[in-house]
């Protein structure tokens, strides 16, 4: 376990609150209060951040804002998620017309997940997604990003709770066994419990209410680690893309099932699935890191 990092977190801390209010200038006593942070060692950090070109410090009333420098980096990851997305397009848009599905790509930007481009037509009863949306990287939601993940990102995604308490270890370790059951399978399966998974698509413009349904998805048997011998009714298939450094570039997931499927349906549908990940994957030089450990790639 990597050891914790205090300056580390303050300053992602301050970096977070200041893009979640892009248009608002906080003072140094603002932050401190909102943060719970040490005004003296918040002053130097700011003033490293600033001088860096992280912040803007303005001299009149000495608040802060978001710095030139992050326009730089938040357009070089945007500018290369985007040309990958482009390489994604054609096939997902035949994934999306030859299952009926509604096909979206996403990818991790820190702790959230972006909705990237979408193909096929929205289904009743199936998530609104649009281009742009974001909902936060936090249990049980992003499985497949982590399950290719080194066991510290996993357990820091695990912590990222979105009712603010930890989750009980019953949770953890269900969370621990399907993330082992998607790099397994190599997909995700969601279970659609009662129509959540609508009303999450609903409100993923609604900032204050993604999270308390996120919460209750953590109390619900979202993810499937058996398909038994039943039917069931799911809410997504979701499988990696890989890049070039063996890590999860994006994610493309089918939403919009409209009836039970049975554990070979699934199986079915993960093929195709998988199948166009592979072909995505080969398409933008990436490497897939289970193929790579089994002797498949060199």
């Amino acid at each position: 376990m990597a050891r914790p990092a205090p300056a580390v977190d303050r300053t992602v801390a301050v970096l977070n609150l200041l893009a979640a209010h892009p248009d608002t200038a906080f003072s140094l006593s603002e932050m401190c209060r909102r943060l719970d942070i040490n005004k003296a060692t918040a002053h130097a950090m700011l003033t490293a951040l600033a001088e860096s070109g992280f912040l803007l410090r303005n001299p009149r009333d000495k608040s802060y804002t978001l710095g030139p420098a992050l326009i730089a980096l938040g357009s070089a990851a945007a500018a290369r998620r985007l040309e990958l997305v482009e390489f994604a397009r054609a096939p997902m848009q035949t994934l999306a017309a030859a299952t009926g599905l509604q096909c979206v790509v996403s990818s991790a930007m820190g702790e959230e997940i972006v909705f990237l481009a979408v193909a096929g037509e929205v289904v009743p009863f199936g998530p609104h997604v649009r281009v742009g949306q974001r909902i936060p990287l936090a249990p049980p939601i992003g499985t497949v990003f982590m399950a290719w993940s080194l066991p510290d990102d996993v357990d820091s995604w695990l912590n990222r709770s979105t009712t603010g308490k930890p989750l009980a270890e019953p949770e953890l370790e269900r969370f621990r066994n399907g993330v082992r059951a998607v790099r397994r399978r190599g997909y995700s399966v969601g279970l659609e419990p009662d129509v959540l998974g609508v009303r999450l698509g609903q409100s993923l413009d609604d900032h204050e209410a993604v999270p308390p349904l996120l919460a209750e998805l953590s109390h619900t048997s979202y993810l499937m680690d058996d398909f038994g011998g039943s039917t069931h009714r799911i809410g997504h298939l979701a499988a990696p893309v890989f890049g070039p450094d063996e890590r999860v570039a994006m994610v493309l997931t089918l939403y919009g099932f409209q009836k039970q499927l049975s554990g070979t349906d699934i199986d079915a549908l993960a093929t195709r699935l998988t199948a166009t990940t592979r072909e995505i994957t080969f398409a933008v030089r990436g490497r897939h890191p289970d193929l790579r450990v089994s002797g498949l790639l060199d």
